[in-house]
């Protein structure tokens, strides 16, 4: 259905006086540029919507969106070392010759949600979220977000998501530029 939608729309551009095809540049280059600026107009809206409808408090610096930089840890469960010595030494093994700035929990304690089966609640989630911040030399930075998840099924007890213990949710690589941005937000 997309693609219907931006065949109809490239056709109407081409027919647009606007349009008009010059000496220098061919039908074939003329299509092929507005379908290039089309799709990428219905990817970024596309991705703006899904991140309105998630919440997902991502940032926009410069048309592409980021995460926040948390500086400030504030989990204060008694299993919060594990949880950051847990996201550092996945981020080490994925990342070696970084310089680590900051592992934090930005939350005081576990983001609880439901979920619900045939209108009933079925089990309750609850969830939190280390953020890993580091340096890439002189290059950039990395700021990755992982979660820690447990699970109750109504009448049940908490079990850890054992599977995704923690899991690497997002990694965004941020310029120098951007790190800047973020981090003055």
């Amino acid at each position: 259905m997309k693609k219907i939608v931006l065949m109809v729309m490239a056709a109407m551009l081409m027919a647009s006086p606007a349009s008009a095809q010059t000496d220098s540049e061919s039908v074939s280059e003329a299509v092929s540029g507005l379908w290039t600026k089309a799709k990428q107009g219905v990817t970024r809206s596309s991705r703006r919507i899904k991140e309105e409808m998630n919440g997902s408090g991502l940032v926009d610096v410069d048309g592409h969106s980021y995460m926040h930089i948390y500086t400030n840890d504030l989990f204060r469960e008694s299993q919060a070392a594990n949880f950051r010595t847990a996201c550092t030494n996945i981020f080490k093994g994925k990342y070696p010759t970084v310089k680590i700035l900051s592992v934090v929990i930005p939350q005081e304690e576990w983001t609880e949600t439901t979920t619900r089966s045939l209108g009933r609640i079925s089990k309750y989630v609850k969830t939190v979220y280390c953020y890993v911040l580091a340096q890439d030399g002189e290059d950039g930075y990395i700021n990755a977000r992982f979660s820690f998840r447990r699970v109750k099924k109504v009448g049940k007890t908490w079990v850890d998501d054992a599977d995704n213990w923690p899991l690497w949710e997002r990694t965004d690589v941020l310029t120098p530029s951007v790190y800047r941005t973020l981090k003055d937000m």
